[in-house]
């Protein structure tokens, strides 16, 4: 059920880029020859009004095919892409990105609305101990509770927090309940990289809860979308400049993991995971690699910039072809990765 569930969202925000390509096309005046969802095989083929439906077997994307997009010999037709003025192909060519974002403005407008905002929790249950930490060098472990600080009881795990930045450099009795037993646990926090701390890490749960009315969802709605898919701009960057490792990275295997375990969560978690997936998709399309709508995006500037004069059309197809190879290699080096993963958990 969680991969029906993982696939399901996946085909739906690859059919919401797509259909904003084929909009935009229609609108603008060029011909569509194919919508497909999927690559390889057909599962279910229909031709209406010229234009061949497609749902093909691998769930790993889609296309628009447009007449004349890469075909040179079809560059004179009226209705070619390619024969269309570069303000209507730029149009075409981003109207998937921005149906991706309107997807996840949309999805969070829904959740805001049916469940409210997600709000964190902190316990005073620790879920993670670090290594070679004062909390570690003093036998704390993952699943204790901490039930007072000197003989204190906070009401907060950010009390917490400030409580162990006064103590730098001086010991904490802590109150530690480990299943039915109480232990007493002497901890010194020392400063690390600028912060003071003993190296708990607590256990966060989280509720949803209404905030304001429709305006007040709208609003958050559209700065979050904002604001996740600056964060995926972020992740990008980091991946260029090696702040983030390849290995960190996940493929198709690990998003629908990661979805299908989402909606086991419930349905608030489920829309939230799609949402910062419909973001994940426009960041990464929009970039300017060849085969993806930033690569082709910029061809076209090129051809603005050189007043009309475009790269032939042979050596744009080329190029495109070569970088359709690498993302190929890459996923499935990815994939095998996230196999391996799996297996070894």
């Amino acid at each position: 059920m969680n991969i029906v569930m993982a696939l399901l969202a996946l085909g739906f925000l690859i059919f919401i880029h797509e259909l904003g390509h084929f909009w935009a096309a229609r609108a603008v005046g060029v011909r569509v020859e194919e919508f497909a969802i999927g690559f390889g095989p057909a599962i279910i083929k229909h031709k209406r009004k010229g234009i061949a439906y497609r749902l093909n077997w691998i769930p790993l994307g889609g296309y628009v095919k447009m007449l004349g997009e890469d075909n040179p010999e079809a560059a004179d037709a009226p209705d070619s892409f390619n024969n269309r003025p570069i303000a209507a192909r730029i149009l075409v060519i981003v109207a998937g990105v921005i149906m991706n974002l309107i997807g996840a403005f949309l999805i969070l407008l829904l959740m805001y609305n049916l469940y409210g905002h997600p709000t964190a929790q902190v316990s005073n249950v620790i879920e993670q101990v670090t290594a070679s930490s004062p909390a570690s060098e003093a036998g704390i472990k993952a699943g204790d509770v901490i039930l007072n600080v000197d003989g204190q009881k906070f009401s907060t795990f950010e009390n917490f927090s400030d409580t162990v930045k006064a103590h730098e450099g001086q010991p904490m009795k802590l109150d530690i309940q480990r299943g039915d037993q109480t232990l007493p646990i002497t901890v010194t926090p020392r400063k690390v990289n600028d912060n003071v701390m003993i190296g708990v890490q607590p256990r966060q749960s989280t509720q949803w809860v209404k905030q304001g009315g429709f305006g007040q969802s709208v609003s958050d709605a559209f700065t979050d979308t904002g604001e996740i898919t600056g964060k995926v701009f972020t992740g990008f960057k980091m991946l260029v400049t090696g702040g983030v490792s390849l290995k960190e990275i996940g493929g198709p295997v690990e998003i629908v993991r990661i979805t299908g375990e989402a909606s086991q969560s419930g349905v608030p978690d489920f829309l939230y995971i799609v949402a910062f997936l419909s973001c994940n998709l426009a960041v990464l399309n929009i970039m300017p690699f060849p085969a993806l709508d930033g690569g082709r995006l910029v061809f076209l500037i090129i051809e603005w910039l050189r007043r009309g004069k475009r790269i032939p059309l042979e050596r744009e197809a080329s190029i495109n072809f070569i970088g359709i190879l690498f993302l190929l290699t890459l996923m499935v080096v990815v994939t095998f990765k996230d196999v391996f993963k799996i297996f070894n958990q």
